[in-house]
């Protein structure tokens, strides 16, 4: 379904322990805006009876049955996109690697800047589909 990097594990690892949430996994979202555009959520959130549940890295990600559709083969890396700003990348399953043209996921949990994108959204965001 789903997958993170090592990079990305790390870094949410780091944003749970932050945050007090190590008992919570990252529920991830996504859904298509009114431009017809991908738009993806990260937050901590409690496990739900609907929940598909992915296991990376020690990282227990969350993805309830409407995201599940957008996020088949998705991988999530935590990359530097110009010195001193790194973010969190949402790779679909036909791009090759991090640097591609058309990677989304901008912000998100324990991202060195919060910039705009399909991805924005910060762990403990509750703008969940």
């Amino acid at each position: 379904m789903i997958n993170l990097t090592k990079n990305a594990a790390a870094q949410i690892a780091q944003a749970a322990q932050q945050s007090g949430s190590e008992n919570m996994g990252l529920r991830i979202a996504a859904r298509v805006n009114d431009a017809g555009m991908l738009e993806f959520g990260m937050g901590f959130d409690d496990e739900r009876s609907n929940d598909t549940i992915v296991e990376s890295f020690g990282v227990t990600v969350l993805v309830h049955q409407s995201s599940a559709q957008y996020l088949q083969g998705v991988t999530i890396d935590y990359a530097e996109s110009a010195p001193g700003e790194s973010h969190f990348v949402f790779m679909m399953p036909d791009q090759g690697s991090a640097e591609g043209e058309g990677s989304c996921g901008t912000g998100g949990c324990g991202s060195d800047k919060s910039g705009g994108g399909c991805g924005t959204g910060g762990c403990g965001s509750s703008n969940h589909t």
